[in-house]
């Protein structure tokens, strides 16, 4: 069982960071995809869309909700694409396939301490799924995130009797990862992506629970990535961080770790001010501390449950803790697969000052491996 969940977790992996297949983190060139080599000329709405020249691409939604009332809910929305084809099919058929398309939905109602998540997993034809080109609109089925004309974002997903329905409004622009959006993952010829994010969406709607429906506001993290890659050679796994700060400002961090437990040198991340501008932050400029273990009932996995971060340049010292510990989507449309993603509450300081603040952790590559 647990080498079947270590396999399939690395699948994850792969699909995740841009790849399907293991080994080497640049998929055959006579493939004929377009791979992530050199900084992207964005252009918005335009790099909202699908990017069919990549073979794999990802909307990424994550959020803290609160109802008038006080009770708390942290919530995940993450749609992909997985292209099988370069060049669109021949004929004008409405069965033929050029992608693949997966949703993964996850709601934690951290008050009852109870987390409900679902998966998906449809062919893009018959407009079961798609994305748009040119702008921000992407489904499968009846899961759908898109970019409205005045541009904000409207989110709904509904399962098994659990329905979100969201707007979100960027307060913030876009802001580019890595090297004006060419974030590397390894030390490798392709190993990178092209990445961005809207890393402070004011957000409301409602999440409705079979005849309740409640009402909330809340912030939400947006992540929009494409690339024709994979992992590293020597990567199993990463850890990741979006954090929202009560001082206005946000912080994203990964790490991306070795098989000996180690983190890779192309670990980074970006410090984000209340006016938006973005501080990149590299491997060496910042910690990142494993403060104690979860294990999980489910699948046994061990993850870690809290994390003391430090950024010495800003003066920052941090714990990053999951509001609640259960937040493990155990997976299996595409088999055995299983991963940490939940609502993570912040305390620390910055400058001898306080700061709190709340946000989301994404932990892989842990189910069926050792925790070095």
């Amino acid at each position: 069982m647990r080498s079947r969940l270590a396999a399939n977790a690395l699948l994850l992996l792969a699909l995740l960071w841009g790849g399907w297949g293991g080994g080497s983190a640049r998929l055959d060139a006579a493939e004929g995809w377009a791979f992530a080599e050199h900084p992207w000329s964005w252009s918005f709405p335009r790099d909202h869309g699908n990017h069919s020249d990549f073979q794999i691409e990802w909307w990424y939604l994550t959020g803290n909700l609160c109802s008038p009332t006080g009770a708390a809910y942290g919530f995940e929305l993450t749609l992909f694409r997985r292209g099988l084809f370069r060049a669109p099919p021949q004929g004008a058929s409405r069965w033929k396939i050029r992608d693949l398309f997966f949703g993964h939905f996850a709601i934690s109602d951290l008050g009852a301490k109870e987390f409900f998540f679902t998966e998906r997993a449809d062919r893009g034809a018959l407009g079961e799924a798609g994305s748009a080109e040119g702008k921000m609109e992407v489904w499968v089925g009846s899961w759908r995130i898109e970019q409205r004309p005045e541009g904000s974002l409207r989110v709904h997903a509904a399962e098994r009797g659990k329905k979100l329905d969201l707007v979100l409004v960027p307060r913030k622009p876009p802001v580019l990862h890595g090297e004006l959006g060419l974030s590397r993952k390894a030390d490798e010829p392709g190993a990178a992506s092209y990445y961005y994010s809207f890393t402070r969406l004011e957000t409301q709607g409602t999440i409705e629970e079979g005849k309740k429906i409640l009402s909330l506001r809340g912030t939400s993290w947006f992540d929009h990535e494409f690339s024709s890659s994979a992992l590293g050679k020597n990567q199993v796994g990463w850890d990741w961080f979006a954090l929202q700060l009560d001082s206005g400002e946000e912080l994203m961090l990964y790490g991306l770790r070795k098989k000996d437990g180690s983190i890779d040198t192309t670990a980074g991340g970006s410090w984000v001010e209340p006016d938006g501008t973005r501080r990149g932050l590299r491997y060496g400029e910042f910690t990142l501390e494993r403060l104690e273990l979860w294990k999980s009932p489910h699948t046994g996995a061990c993850y870690p449950a809290g994390w003391r971060i430090r950024v010495p340049s800003l003066g920052l010292e941090v714990e990053v803790r999951p509001r609640m510990a259960d937040q493990e989507l155990d997976l299996h449309a595409l088999g055995e697969i299983a991963y940490w993603e939940g609502a993570v509450r912040v305390s620390g300081i910055r400058g001898g000052k306080p700061l709190h603040g709340v946000g989301y952790m994404e932990l892989t590559g842990y189910a069926g491996a050792p925790l070095h």
